[in-house]
This record gives structure tokens, sequence and C-alpha cells, in this order.
């Protein structure tokens, strides 16, 4: 599979087995492979599918 773990810069994860990123303006909903929705404000400054990785600044 290709779940993300979204983190910011400094390493903190946000968000485990995300396989949906939805951006509205500077919210960006973050919705795991269970379905569990997490909201956070920032913007996304990297998507790396190798290592299954996104990073939101902000």
């Amino acid at each position: 599979m290709c779940e993300l773990k979204v983190v910011k810069p400094d390493g903190t994860v946000l968000a485990e087995d995300v396989v949906q990123i939805k951006v509205n303006g500077d919210a960006i909903e973050l919705r795991s492979i269970l379905g569990d929705v997490t909201n956070v404000h920032g913007r996304i400054s990297e998507i790396d599918i190798t290592k299954e990785k996104a990073t939101i600044e902000g």
C-alpha cells in the first residue's frame, strides 16, 4: 500500500496511515485508512511517496 506518515518539519507526527489529503485554503484534512480524520492548518511543503511521508509547515 501507499499510506503516508504526515509530519511537521521538526519530525513531529501529525497523522499516520493517511490515504487521503484534502486542502481547503490553509486547512488540511488528513484521512487515515481506517477513516480517522485529522484537521491541521498550514501548507504542504513536500510529499515523498518513496519515503511514504508528507510534510506540512505552519
